[in-house]
């Protein structure tokens, strides 16, 4: 006897729940998706006589969804609460919506197709660091920025226009070097629990300022002195706070021939723009400014990458530096990912699975439950 179409609805349906099922658990749920299956296909071969059968098997499909979805859901929250995944969700959501913001303000094309191009190298440059092992080492992460204050230096050496900084090009994508190099070098530099890397973060330190001296930069080195003075009052270093001394000090000598950036539009101070368009259009940006703070709000060991960062939000409000993110420029977007790639390690966290699954009991079966399976004298 044929099926009604009611019946081959319900089949069709529970088939496509059960697809969808098998797709959110992935490879790794592979064998509760074969289990699911076979508790299907049990439920469909009884006996025609069962009317309630294909409601039962659509019935357990829907179950089989919906727990399929919870653990994709979980999985998806749980990579969320890590800094590296947050930081790169915040910076994507930026980036996109502050290329939302430019077409729809009337900003050129190639302005918000040049920050997707920036994007997408960031990304990509993001995915193939070594994180995981440079979040463990410190040592190594010192020695880094030991480097990274080298090529400021170098390309403060580099024979450039009076006045002009260095760039770097990569394809039609140009990078501002201290713009991309300076956060990562502050994160980099937070040695804490190795002394003998100490020396190298701070010759990168010291060469960074060095740098900024050469180029006339008295806006990265007043942001390079800021840092510095917060992390040597917080560890009561002598070393660092002498450093700070030296960035305030070059600072001050080369502001006097500083002048600040004549504003262009959808580059520099890209709230005040929103804020003239509307004030709802406003808040939104500033919202979209903040964001990338996210992960030092939620995550002790990305204090420092966000109060970096925060900074940078602060220097550009006046037209100082570009406005990272939301405005116009890839700088900022390479400079944001390749200093969360160089987080260390939260090493005041315990492990997840340690605080999901509840302990096995020092004694196994438990003892009430020992005494019952003793045999009865």
């Amino acid at each position: 006897m044929r099926p009604g179409f009611s019946a081959r609805l319900r089949a069709g349906t529970g088939r496509l729940l059960m697809r969808a099922a098998t797709a959110l658990l992935g490879h790794q749920g592979a064998n509760w998706a074969r289990a699911m299956q076979a508790e299907i296909d049990t439920i469909g071969h009884e006996p025609a006589g069962a009317p309630d059968a294909g409601r039962e098997a659509l019935g357990f499909a829907w179950g089989c969804f919906c727990t399929a979805a919870g653990h994709a859901l979980a999985a998806a929250f749980a990579g969320l609460a890590q800094a590296h995944n947050a930081g790169l969700a915040a910076c994507v959501t930026t980036v996109l919506l502050g290329c939302v913001f430019m077409l729809g303000a009337g900003a050129p094309s190639p302005y918000a197709l040049m920050n997707l191009l920036s994007l997408a190298l960031a990304v990509a440059s993001f995915c193939l660091l070594p994180r995981q092992r440079l979040a463990q080492d410190e040592a190594l992460r010192a020695r880094l920025a030991c480097a990274l204050g080298a090529l400021l230096l170098g390309a403060a050496l580099a024979p450039t226009p009076a006045g002009a900084s260095a760039w770097l090009k990569l394809g039609p994508v140009q990078l501002n070097l201290p713009w991309l190099l300076l956060p990562a070098l502050l994160v980099a530099a937070d040695v804490r629990a190795v002394p003998a890397a100490r020396p190298w973060a701070l010759g990168g330190l010291l060469m960074a300022c060095g740098a900024f001296a050469l180029l006339a930069e008295p806006v990265l080195a007043g942001l390079l002195a800021a840092v510095l003075s917060q992390r040597a009052w917080r560890r009561r270093s002598g070393a660092l706070a002498l450093l700070a001394l030296a960035a305030w000090g070059t600072a001050l000598h080369v502001r006097a021939a500083w002048q600040a950036p004549e504003a262009a539009p959808f580059v520099d101070q890209v709230l005040q723009h929103g804020l003239a368009q509307g004030l709802a259009t406003g808040i939104a940006l500033t919202g979209l400014q903040l964001l990338p703070l996210w992960p030092a709000l939620r995550h002790r060991h990305a204090r420092q990458h966000g109060l970096v960062w925060g900074l940078v939000v602060l220097c550009s409000l006046p037209g100082w530096l570009p406005s990272p993110l939301v405005g116009f420029g890839g700088s900022f977007i390479g400079a944001y990912l390749l200093s969360l790639a160089l987080l260390p390690q939260d090493t005041q966290s315990r492990p997840l699975q340690a605080r999901s699954f509840p302990r096995r009991p020092r004694t196994w079966p438990p003892a009430n439950r020992r005494a019952r399976l003793q045999p009865s004298r």
